[in-house]
């Protein structure tokens, strides 16, 4: 067998160079499936609080400078919780729906609070910049973040007067879960 000639060493270094590449092409359409899986229900993927579970009460100061009380007793009201972070493109798909939420269904029996991850300054900025109306704390006490399983975003939750998890939706929020969760809060 003799040398193998220029137009040869051409062929073989294409069809490595299309084999690579459809490899590649493979291993991306297996990574985009992973992650459309984790945007449809990020729950599969990661903790977040279940059905029933209980959260224990805390204080804060809002991003306003006011104070925040979240107890929890047979006396207190509803609590509707958003989770949400400054580097979150989906939380910005919930924060129309949200405010309006706020705006609407806001009564002595429905309390609002909005759970920022993140810096002080980005909260801030991030609340300036997508016109959040609810009042918002920085979440920065490891204790409400590991309470409150503040590790997927966004998130809206609603917990029953005594604390419990009576709805948990993950993710951008479709229409079906806005209407889901606007039939939930018209019935209390």
């Amino acid at each position: 067998m003799g040398p193998v000639n220029r137009k040869d060493r051409l062929t073989i270094i294409l069809i490595l160079i299309i084999i690579v590449m459809g490899l590649e092409i493979v291993y991306l359409v297996y990574q985009n499936r992973k992650l459309s899986a984790l945007i449809e229900d990020p729950r599969k993927y990661f903790k977040t609080l279940a059905a029933d579970e209980i959260v224990p009460s805390f204080a804060a100061v809002d991003l306003n400078g006011n104070d925040i009380d979240l107890r929890y007793s047979p006396e207190a009201p509803y609590t509707m919780l958003f989770w949400f972070a400054p580097t979150c493109a989906s939380c910005e798909l919930n924060i129309e729906f949200w405010n309006r939420l706020y705006r609407e269904h806001n009564t002595e029996k429905l309390r609002y609070v909005g759970l920022c991850a993140g810096n002080l300054q980005e909260a801030r900025n991030f609340v300036a910049d997508f016109g959040v109306e609810f009042p918002a704390v920085c979440a920065k006490d490891a204790f409400v973040i590991e309470a409150y399983k503040g590790n997927v975003f966004p998130q809206t939750m609603l917990l029953s007067p005594e604390g419990s998890v009576m709805g948990l939706w993950a993710g951008a929020l479709g229409v079906q879960q806005e209407d889901t969760i606007l039939t939930i809060i018209t019935q209390l």
